[in-house]
């Protein structure tokens, strides 16, 4: 009797073992921001997702990809309804990364959620943006997913279409957004698909000059992504002369579905 009790004992110890390592859920936080953060609204895993305020340690001189949408609709801080992140399919079919960073000014919030393989949209719940009154302004939203091409792995991004309605607007142009985190000269734009092989093909747009006229540090700057024909993964180049001397470049890879 007790050799059967404990080996009852020690089956149920495995079964209940096995079934927490199988069960315990993929952190959703940048572990970089953790130890940046404190107090309750800091950055920290909240329900499906982590998401907060943290302390910025150093200020950064370079671009930084903010946001990459096809839309983004204004939305209610009041009404309490979710904002409904909503994207096409990733050509491999695999999971997506999403981020939303601050925008205004001294505002160091992010928010970070993964979402698995085969799911197209997330709801977004809005209680801690209105706590901290974060309107659509303030904020950047991107989504990545990791792609391999030739031997090259990389990060794409992919255009979300975002809406307090859960309204699906596909128009086939993009909107980038970057944050310089000092003032800058120009800025200048490159696209080009990405062959199988990883390299560029044939540019559709290269060293195209924004033209804006004042380009102010922390300040995101709005870049219209279009051109691109046909479905695929493409090259993206952002390069920027900074306005005390010096260049800083981002590259990106981003993926188009044809309308």
């Amino acid at each position: 009797m007790n050799y059967q009790i404990a080996v009852l004992s020690l089956l149920t110890l495995n079964l209940t073992s096995g079934f927490i390592v199988t069960c315990k859920a993929q952190s959703n936080c940048d572990s970089s921001l953790v130890k940046l953060s404190t107090g309750p609204s800091g950055y920290r895993e909240r329900g499906d997702r982590c998401e907060g305020i943290y302390i910025k340690e150093v200020g950064s001189t370079t671009l930084q990809i903010a946001s990459f949408t096809e839309s983004f609709v204004q939305y209610d801080l009041n009404s309490g309804k979710p904002l409904v992140i909503q994207w096409d399919a990733p050509p491999n079919n695999s999971s997506v990364t999403l981020r939303a960073q601050g925008l205004r000014r001294k505002l160091y919030y992010q928010m970070d959620k993964i979402i698995p393989a085969g799911k197209t949209s997330y709801s977004w719940p809005i209680n801690f943006l209105s706590s901290l009154n974060i309107d659509k302004s303030e904020i950047g939203i991107a989504g990545r997913f990791l792609y391999k091409s030739g031997k090259l792995e990389r990060n794409v991004y992919i255009p979300l279409r975002i809406s307090q309605q859960g309204n699906d607007v596909k128009t086939g142009n993009y909107k980038l957004l970057v944050f310089p985190g000092t003032e800058l000269k120009e800025v200048y734009i490159s696209i080009a698909p990405v062959e199988p092989d990883g390299s560029n093909g044939k540019f559709i747009i290269e060293g195209k000059k924004l033209g804006y006229g004042y380009y102010p540090a922390e300040r995101a700057i709005e870049i219209p992504v279009f051109g691109m024909k046909e479905t695929g993964i493409y090259y993206l180049e952002v390069s920027a002369e900074k306005k005390n001397g010096g260049t800083s470049t981002q590259e990106i890879w981003f993926y188009h579905l044809k309308n």
